[in-house]
């Protein structure tokens, strides 16, 4: 199937919808079919990883961001900042520290008040 890019776009918005909602299953469900269809796009594989995190699913969310994105976007920081969230999640604090302190310092302001947050906490 193909999809215009603002197609997936706007069913990529649905999708963080019901995941920033608690609709996790139908978030999971809606960023699937995106990936399917968008398999080659930054943006779907970023919004994939998120809700993976945000469903628990922390080494999926891993798998997609390192060897996905970074793999071809090495300073992707907004990749960084999510890769470190969900290896702060799963208790390996030292790897996330040095991802937060990267995204700190070479992050966006909004990817770097995320990091901020999460080193002091």
């Amino acid at each position: 199937m193909q999809a215009s890019v603002e197609l997936l776009q706007i069913i990529s918005q649905v999708g963080y919808m019901a995941c920033f909602g608690g609709d996790i299953q139908r978030s999971q469900t809606i960023m699937e079919g995106v990936n399917a269809i968008g398999v080659e796009q930054t943006p779907i594989k970023m919004g994939v990883a998120i809700s993976k995190i945000y469903a628990g699913h922390y080494d999926q969310a891993i798998h997609i961001l390192r060897d996905d994105v970074l793999a071809k976007e090495s300073d992707h920081m907004s990749a960084k900042c999510f890769l470190g969230i969900a290896l702060n999640q799963k208790g390996e604090k030292a790897e996330a520290r040095e991802l937060f302190e990267e995204v700190v310092r070479k992050g966006n302001k909004d990817e770097s008040s995320i990091a901020a947050a999460y080193l002091n906490t």
